[in-house]
């Protein structure tokens, strides 16, 4: 998700860029394989559809967005700070948010898909949620679902507000929103799913800005974190769902704990780890975090193996694959692989917001030709748009809105 422009050369850094980019990317990966907008006919094997791990791409984005607010934003608070954050949060996110808004109401149009106003009006003002305000249901538009998240960050940016100017004891940062999750997952009745939610979507973003005040490394030369292998960890946890299957394993089934869950919380110790490494932040418990991200791949997978059950579900085959590279590949100790991603990084708000919308205008395009074909040249058109639309609106259209509202306060 989006950084926070305060100081660009702090916040630009390339192995966050390239984090941000592969996140985009088990996104992109993850659309294009469920969403079957532009495959028409051809039905994709369940195997090769497990090869992503979206949802865990959109968590590694609070992580990160929590930790560039905190890391950008370490000054004392005063109203006229506060009053700036608010301004560069706002021209970061609006202008490509309100282009990415007349994209979906293109698709809508194109891809003949109805919507009730409340819904467009809803996205207008970003108050999009899947799991609704009490009896008020305002989904994201069909066409554009991944703007859900949106409405995510928009409340913490503002919660860090409040971090920012009380700067609370940690035990309540976290542990309300803990049980608010636990209470979502065994109590919906008590706790409604939108506010579980949130809770659970915050344990990632807090985490980022608490990782954000700890120091660094001492002697960061010598430091060399094994960032493929805590990677792999991610996509591994991400099919495994530890927490879930430890859950279920003790009777405590959830048929709906929103959008992110308790059960999601498996996947903040490898996330943690990634940021950790690349950032070069020490992790208090180090040690203990490790053994966790490992313990919620490794055991799940065991019981499966012992069971009979892994080879039963291609979402298991697929984390248990995962499992064993991180292995394979821990002696690798290089952060080198991330640079082809930083790119892609560098135009990730934007594509996050786009992209799906285009998965259905392209979706409508009809074209005559064996169904194989006819996949590769949508393929080609939305990877072409995705690209090229994202990196005008992140490199051209976001910087022309900056100058222009700079140069208009200077006059005023």
């Amino acid at each position: 998700m989006p950084q926070d422009p305060a100081n660009p050369r702090r916040a630009h850094d390339s192995g966050l860029e390239g984090l941000r980019g592969v996140a985009a990317f088990f996104v992109a990966l993850s659309h294009v394989y469920w969403a079957n907008l532009l495959t028409g006919t051809i039905i994709i094997p369940p195997l090769v559809k497990s090869f992503e791990a979206g949802h865990a791409g959109v968590l590694i984005f609070f992580m990160l967005s929590g930790y560039v607010i905190s890391w950008t934003n370490e000054g004392g608070y005063s109203a006229a700070a506060a009053s700036g954050y608010v301004r560069r949060r706002w021209i970061r996110l609006a202008p490509i948010y309100y282009v990415a808004f007349l994209i979906t109401l293109l698709a809508i149009r194109v891809s003949g898909v109805l919507e009730p106003p409340r819904v467009l009006v809803g996205t207008f003002f970003c108050l999009q949620n899947f799991n609704g305000y009490f009896t008020a249901a305002i989904d994201p538009p069909m066409v554009n679902g991944p703007l859900w998240s949106l409405n995510f960050e928009v409340l913490y940016y503002g919660l860090f507000l409040l971090l920012w100017r009380a700067r609370p004891r940690l035990v309540w940062v976290f542990a309300p929103a803990l049980l608010a999750g636990i209470l979502g997952w065994t109590a919906p009745s008590v706790m409604p799913l939108f506010i579980s939610s949130y809770c659970c979507g915050w344990l990632f973003w807090a985490g980022g800005w608490w990782l954000a005040r700890q120091p660094q490394v001492p002697d960061s030369s010598k430091y060399r974190a094994p960032l493929l292998s805590w990677t792999l960890l991610i996509v591994s946890c991400h099919h495994i769902a530890g927490v879930t299957r430890a859950m279920n394993l003790l009777g405590l089934y959830s048929k709906d704990a929103g959008m992110v869950t308790f059960g999601d919380i498996a996947l903040i110790p490898a996330i943690l780890l990634v940021l950790s490494g690349l950032t070069r932040r020490e992790i208090p418990g180090r040690k203990w975090v490790e053994a966790t991200a490992w313990l919620v791949c490794a055991v799940p997978v065991a019981g499966m193996i012992a069971t009979g059950r892994l080879l039963g579900n291609p979402d298991w085959i697929a984390g248990a694959g995962a499992l064993v590279a991180a292995v394979l590949l821990l002696p690798v100790r290089s952060g080198r692989w991330l640079k082809p991603f930083a790119w892609f990084g560098g135009i990730s708000y934007a594509f996050y917001v786009i992209h799906f919308p285009l998965l259905y205008i392209l979706g409508a395009w009809h074209l005559d030709g064996a169904p194989v074909t006819v996949f590769l040249w949508r393929l080609a058109a939305w990877i072409a748009l995705c690209l090229g639309g994202s990196w005008l609106l992140e490199r051209r259209l976001q910087p022309w809105v900056k100058l222009k509202l700079a140069a208009s306060r200077r006059q005023a």
